[in-house]
């Protein structure tokens, strides 16, 4: 089974060391870029990662594992692919705009082109507890992503409905869902738990950016997941 990893808003590898360090061994695993230009809109996402991701062989399945804005993209990728699709992991994620469209209607690039205050990224992203260092590194990362992406990704976000979600019957699914999350509302949360009532359901202490401050947790989690897909299957 390959773990792909699909990125949140900042699209990037970047800040998924410790994801990398805590992987068990013998997992293949696979880290995807988001292209930094171009539309951002999820379905012509879906297409160009459709077209960059090798196909699996000799019967390989694939798990994609997808972190808040990616969550709709990896629905997505998994209706295209479904014959290979071992199941779905979901972490801060949402299945329709958790945000008042409305905002959309604001100029958001400018909002990209300043350095991001630390005070915010703390209390919507990283935690209030994070240290210096993790909260400069998140930083960096998101002045390193041009404005005008950043902001294409956050009208794709604002104008999700739960309907552009396709279906996706029979793909197992694993929600981790974060307990102290200031930029997904409980509101979004219940609806992506409503959406999938068969998913596998974990909360976790842990602020929105649940990949980069929880790993270990989320690993084992993602871990026991796959284990028990690995189980059924061998019983069919």
């Amino acid at each position: 089974m390959i773990w792909t990893f699909l990125p949140g808003l900042h699209g990037t590898e970047e800040l998924y060391q410790s994801l990398r360090d805590r992987l068990p061994e013998g997992v293949v695993a696979e880290f995807v870029n988001l292209p930094s230009k171009g539309k951002q809109d999820y379905q012509t996402l879906a297409d160009h990662l459709d077209r960059e991701l090798p196909k699996t062989s000799n019967g390989s399945k694939r798990l994609f594992i997808a972190e808040s804005f990616s969550g709709p993209l990896a629905i997505r990728l998994a209706a295209m692919r479904r014959e290979e699709v071992a199941g779905i992991v979901l972490a801060a994620c949402f299945c329709e705009a958790p945000l008042n469209p409305g905002i959309a209607l604001l100029p958001l690039r400018p909002l990209f082109m300043v350095k991001p205050p630390r005070k915010a990224l703390r209390h919507f992203l990283i935690g209030n507890d994070a240290g210096e260092a993790e909260v400069a590194g998140f930083q960096e990362v998101v002045q390193s992503i041009p404005s005008a992406t950043l902001s294409k990704r956050i009208r794709t976000i604002l104008e999700l409905t739960e309907d552009d979600n396709p279906d996706v019957p029979n793909i197992p699914i694993l929600i981790l869902q974060a307990n102290n999350d200031n930029l997904v509302p409980w509101e979004a949360q219940s609806k992506l738990e409503a959406n999938y009532p068969e998913a596998t359901i974990h909360w976790i202490e842990s602020p929105h950016l649940i990949f980069q401050r929880c790993p270990g947790e989320c690993i084992q989690h993602i871990v026991d997941f796959a284990e028990g897909i690995n189980s059924a299957s061998s019983l069919q």
